[in-house]
């Protein structure tokens, strides 16, 4: 009593909120409550979408390394699905399970089979080439994304409720990812064309090319001052060091691959090879890119 009479006398108000102010606040409340929900649901689907399109650049790398080795893109599997088997990859990766849980889409052409060329939003990618695409969060593949048989495909949709994620992989890009194997099919073509030059012309073995006499035939026994061109005999070749002692290797750039690895001989299929970017000759195994 004494207390509530001290209140009373220092004149503090016993006065509470009013029912306008707690709808006010309670406005307020609702107002910072949506846009907390509305911003997490934003990042959410932003992260999502991150995680997706890295999921989708990895399975692009896969396959430009499949190219890179077999110099053609891998098929589909059926249903338009990322053919795992194919390119070694675990059966999560024919699904977009982080953002939709639902299949990539996975289409390609080589050299204008079965499609003569893909065009995305409009502009050719080429007549060999890859599009990828992701649904979405709508579970949808949305306008020119909805039919996998016509080549044209939607990158950035008309619509702002378009989500559909879509990488590709273009003509342009496949060919600069296989220019250095041109260098290398190029330089072991005129290294291999060398190794039967030498093994068809030098029979007596001196490592040197023989000139064919005028007149006297060879006898099978030795050799007068030439050959008579009637035998070859590739364990005349022993490796690049064959070649320079005939003479027939005019470039040293010829005699070293795209890593500066000199390249190496294979006795048995006759043909020098690249031991590919390991450095480590496995006899045409492994990395190792043979003609």
């Amino acid at each position: 009593m004494i207390f509530s009479l001290r209140r009373i006398a220092l004149k503090h108000s016993y006065k509470g909120f009013s029912m306008v102010e707690l709808c006010i606040a309670m406005a307020i409340i609702g107002m910072v409550t949506v846009s907390l929900v509305g911003f997490y649901g934003t990042a959410v689907k932003r992260e999502r979408e991150v995680k997706t399109r890295k999921e989708m650049e990895s399975i692009k790398e896969v396959v430009l390394g499949y190219y890179q080795n077999k110099l053609t893109l891998p098929t589909p599997d059926s249903g338009y699905k990322v053919p795992i088997e194919e390119l070694n990859l675990p059966p999560s990766a024919q699904m977009d399970e982080i953002y939709s849980n639902k299949y990539y889409a996975y289409v390609t052409t080589n050299n204008g089979s079965p499609l003569s060329e893909l065009r995305i939003d409009g502009q050719s990618i080429g007549n060999s080439a890859l599009v990828l695409i992701s649904s979405g969060t709508n579970l949808k593949f949305e306008e020119g994304n909805t039919d996998f048989d016509g080549g044209n495909y939607t990158q950035k949709g008309s619509s702002s409720r378009f989500d559909d994620i879509l990488i590709y992989i273009s003509a342009n890009e496949l060919a600069s990812s296989i220019a250095w194997r041109r260098e290398i099919d190029e330089e072991t073509a005129i290294l291999n064309q060398a190794a039967g030059i030498l093994a068809a012309n030098d029979d007596d073995g001196d490592g040197f090319i023989d000139t064919d006499p005028d007149t006297t035939p060879c006898d099978g026994m030795h050799d007068p001052p030439g050959n008579c061109d009637g035998m070859t005999n590739w364990a005349l070749i022993t490796g690049l060091g064959s070649l320079i002692q005939a003479g027939l290797l005019h470039n040293p750039d010829d005699a070293v691959d795209s890593w500066g690895t000199e390249y190496c001989w294979e006795a048995g299929s006759h043909k020098f090879f690249s031991a590919g970017p390991n450095k480590i000759n496995e006899g045409c195994g492994g990395d190792d890119i043979c003609p």
